[in-house]
């Protein structure tokens, strides 16, 4: 064994390949106490004369945590399953450690005497992560929420698996069925609206009946109806396709031929999100379901593959690069041209000029407490410098942050505000000369035109400690890193953009640039038979 070390909730054991090519035909995984089948790693990969095989603890049996007790490492070679057994001893192994509801959760790795590699996992409940105590006030209402929706929970959730399986067992006979749900938009958009006309325009909506059920809880919530025609519709799908987080599909148990499809709604790899944030606030529990019914989910590239499996608590087969959809359009030059004129009629001010797009995520969780710290942003000196270089700044805040931009009266010449309704970030693109960003993976699409991107990061440290990215995010933007509004400000006036970085930036994280992404999802979907029964 050369070395180990962990990946946030991935324990990487790096060995030597049997010969130097990196060819390793040992398949890899962990037998535990009460299991008796082996666990399956979550990825080997193969370099040079390295075998890095990666373990992921919260993966176990049945998709939860390993039990707490020793799990050894073994490895199968032919018919033979034996512990695997390093000659090499490495230096200190780290402890990986995480703060669960349950208690704290640790695995510790080991080699014993005779050169067995195993990990020890222990879940300690007596450790529980500290909260700051709320007024008494607070606490009243909040135990009293607690208890009404501990009694109303088992209630509501067996009348809807009820009716989910009522539907299933009484599906109608017909035409196969394709469901397109989301449980955070009220219209079809972004890869699932793009998904679906592609359907529709290869004619498969003649074959397959194409079903829509859209609700968003943040603007108008569920109704009688809409609560009673989700599991309806949910029972009777052959195929069920979601772009975000869908709680009340995780409740379900979908017949094996069902296929449910996650488009999720960002591109890449950047910030970590689901399960990668054990640990974290705000993550879910590795006890729970959330995410682990897709029988299959798309990124952009191989490199995101661990990641989204990690993320989703699925296995990496379940993961597929094949593009996304929504990013199709930025490799069709009649699209591309068509939205940079679009652009310019809603905005005529940046016709001709160097046109700058300030679009930052937000900051807070989830789009009630979303903010911005608009109080950093200097509009005289970004109005003085917008004159000097003959440029506007078109301002697209994340539409999470409800607080208006108050672009003053003298500056709104150059100073533009595009984060009105019916404009989508994505259609700005193609009519932008600078992107300023942060933390958003609008960075993905950017970098799709080749064009240069500025990081004003100004709260970083903050960020990275209560967010966390799957790659260091120095290493990760291609393109400076900005702390102060001042220094913003002289990066445009110098042209400082380190433009080098985007190419290779790209290379990595799209391994599809032909504006097919739609038509390589649908053809995923369509690949098995799923639809008899």
């Amino acid at each position: 064994m050369r070395d180990a070390s962990w990946v946030r909730i991935q324990w990487h054991l790096r060995l030597a390949s049997p010969d130097d090519s990196g060819g390793d035909p040992r398949e890899f995984g962990l037998t535990g106490p009460g299991f008796d089948g082996v666990v399956p790693p979550a990825g080997v990969d193969r370099n040079g004369s390295d075998v890095v095989v990666r373990f992921n603890v919260m993966q176990g049996p049945r998709g939860l945590p390993l039990d707490d007790g020793v799990w050894q490492v073994v490895v199968a070679d032919g018919r033979a399953v034996t512990p695997l057994v390093v000659t090499a001893q490495p230096g200190e192994l780290p402890e990986g450690r995480w703060q669960l509801g349950r208690g704290e959760y640790r695995a510790t790795p080991a080699v014993n005497a005779d050169g067995a590699v195993a990990i020890h996992i222990e879940l300690d409940t007596s450790i529980k992560r500290p909260r700051m105590p709320a007024p008494l006030s607070k606490r009243v209402k909040r135990f009293a929420k607690r208890w009404i929706k501990r009694r109303l929970r088992p209630v509501r959730r067996a009348v809807f698996q009820g009716v989910f399986r009522a539907a299933r067992a009484t599906r109608p006979a017909g035409r196969p069925r394709i469901l397109f749900t989301s449980d955070s938009n009220d219209t079809l958009t972004g890869n699932l609206r793009l998904v679906h006309d592609d359907m529709v325009e290869r004619g498969i909506d003649r074959q397959y009946e194409l079903r829509k059920l859209l609700i968003s809880r943040a603007r108008r919530g569920r109704g009688l109806r809409a609560r009673f025609r989700l599991p309806v519709e949910l029972g009777r799908a052959d195929v069920v396709v979601l772009d975000d987080f869908h709680p009340l599909v995780y409740q379900l148990d979908f017949d094996p031929r069902v296929k449910v499809v996650q488009l999720w709604h960002a591109s890449g790899a950047f910030k970590t999100v689901g399960y990668s944030r054990i640990g974290r606030p705000g993550a879910p529990s590795p006890y729970g379901r959330a995410h682990k019914n897709y029988t299959h989910a798309i990124v952009s590239s191989v490199y995101e593959v661990p990641c989204y499996a990690e993320a989703f608590g699925i296995p990496e087969s379940r993961v597929h690069p094949t593009g996304i959809p929504r990013m199709d359009r930025f490799f069709d030059p009649e699209r591309r041209a068509a939205n940079r004129e679009s652009t310019f009629e809603r905005f005529p001010e940046a016709r001709g000029r160097f046109t700058i797009l300030f679009a930052p995520t937000f900051r807070g969780h989830g789009s009630r407490g979303a903010r911005y710290d608009f109080d950093l942003l200097d509009y005289a000196g970004l109005h003085a410098l917008c004159v000097e270089k003959d440029a506007v700044v078109i301002f697209r805040m994340h539409p999470f942050v409800r607080r208006p931009l108050l672009i003053p009266d003298e500056y709104a010449d150059r100073l533009l505000d595009g984060s009105g309704p019916g404009i989508e970030v994505n259609d700005l693109l193609p009519a932008m000369d600078l992107l300023v960003t942060d933390y958003s993976s609008v960075v993905f699409e950017f970098a799709a035109l080749g064009k240069p991107m500025l990081f004003f990061a100004y709260d970083l440290d903050d960020y990275v400690s209560s967010r966390g990215f799957y790659t260091p995010y120095e290493e990760f933007v291609p393109g400076p890193i900005i702390r102060t509004f001042p220094d913003l400000l002289d990066a445009i006036r110098r042209h400082d953009y380190q433009i080098e970085k985007v190419a290779a930036f790209a290379a990595r994280h799209l391994d599809h640039v032909d504006g097919r992404s739609a038509d390589r999802v649908v053809d995923l979907m369509m690949s098995d038979e799923v639809f008899s029964g």
